[in-house]
């Protein structure tokens, strides 16, 4: 019997002891929250990679007195592949270093149109990476650059692009957070290519990446700003404003937007859509594809610059047809513009694949040259639902 106790402590505390085995301090690694990847001048060392590291004593100062240094501190090195720029980074950051916490990848526009490729290959086969992380493109700057501007309102510069990203997503939608295995994914496909947003800088200056950019009421920021089409891996032209937003049109990815239709020769009425639903689809014609769109949208009068009488059902009407006439218009502008670069980010060739895979498995190979000739076909349904708290417009009294 004692025996059996016995031998029951010791199982105990070797569950105990190897429960722990793999504990580590705060203060013994180094957290990798975001990474750059940029193209770098040194063909011996094609990749610049810069690691963003949790500062846990930057982190301490934002609720208290105590803390010591920025919230984040950024590490670069060059290497042959990311794999190899992961190791060598053991030898600056003086920390073990901790990849699973990683919030976002940062691409230089450099490298974005030298060509992805396979860059994504040590990420999707790591063990300790995730790949739910969103992917951007950095417009104008490096990556490094990127990750080194000091915030204003934001902890760290990857929460202020995820949480930037996110909004204009939610009120505008010209762009969206793109996931790493979205992005994977797209790459692997023969029938829909990459498209991915991209970032800026606003007010850039020389303080952009010290600590006096909090010291002024116009700082350095980031915006999210268009977004970067791909054809066979590599970034081919920026997509900005309605034009990068009917992409996400036709890919249902509205959540909210705001349309503008002129009422008069200097007014202008103002539909915010509050729904957006598009079906896509892609018919061969005498061997020729054409592409069909029909999208749902409804929509509420928020804003008009005219005298405007919203109880006259016939006037809602109007607007609803001129409402259509202008999304047809953004839509076809931005489909004529990836038919011009073949590059077919909507995925209607996916969308061929399904309804008519003899011919996709005939012709996948060509998809590039038929999409650039193939013929629009679109409807679009708008339907303005009501016209906000009031009828009419307020009158001042000099009108």
């Amino acid at each position: 019997m004692k025996l059996n106790i016995s031998l029951l402590w010791i199982t105990a505390i070797c569950l105990l002891i190897s429960g722990c085995s793999n504990y580590r301090e705060l203060n013994e690694l180094g957290v990798i929250i975001g990474m750059g990847i940029d193209h770098n001048d040194d063909p011996e060392n094609p990749y610049k990679v810069t690691y963003q590291v949790i500062n846990p004593s930057g982190l301490a100062q934002t609720s208290t007195s105590g803390g010591k240094g920025l919230a984040v501190i950024n590490y670069t090195v060059t290497a042959k592949t990311l794999v190899e720029a992961f190791s060598k980074a053991s030898a600056v950051i003086p920390r073990e270093n901790n990849i699973s916490h990683l919030s976002l990848i940062i691409i230089g526009e450099e490298l974005a149109r030298n060509g992805l490729d396979l860059l994504f290959d040590t990420i999707d086969r790591g063990k300790n990476q995730r790949v739910s992380v969103p992917v951007f493109i950095s417009r104008g700057k490096t990556a490094e650059y990127m990750l080194g501007v000091i915030e204003p309102l934001e902890i760290t510069p990857g929460k202020n692009i995820i949480s930037t990203t996110k909004s204009e997503q939610i009120d505008y939608g010209s762009t969206n957070n793109v996931l790493l295995y979205e992005t994977i994914s797209a790459l692997m496909s023969e029938g829909k290519y990459v498209s991915l947003p991209g970032i800026s800088i606003r007010n850039d200056s020389k303080d952009a990446k010290q600590i006096s950019n909090f010291e002024t009421t116009s700082p350095a920021y980031i915006e999210a700003k268009g977004m970067a089409i791909f054809r066979k891996g590599k970034l081919v032209r920026w997509l900005d404003g309605e034009t990068a937003r009917a992409v996400q049109f036709v890919t249902s990815d509205i959540n909210r937007t705001d349309v503008v239709i002129p009422c008069s020769d200097t007014g202008n009425a103002t539909i915010t859509v509050i729904r957006a639903k598009s079906k896509m689809k892609t018919k061969i014609n005498h061997e020729k594809p054409v592409i069909h769109t029909h999208m749902n949208v409804m929509g509420e009068m928020m804003q008009t610059s005219c005298d405007l009488d919203m109880s006259d059902p016939k006037l809602l009407k109007e607007y609803e047809r001129k409402m259509e006439t202008e999304l047809k218009k953004q839509l076809k502008r931005t489909i004529r513009i990836t038919q011009k670069e073949k590059t077919d980010v909507f995925g209607f060739g996916e969308a061929l694949s399904r309804t008519n895979p003899d011919y996709w498995h005939k012709h996948k190979k060509n998809w590039d040259d038929l999409f650039s000739e193939a013929e629009i076909s679109m409807k679009v349904n708008v339907d303005i639902i009501n016209s906000g708290m009031r009828m009419e417009p307020y009158k001042p009294k000099w009108r």
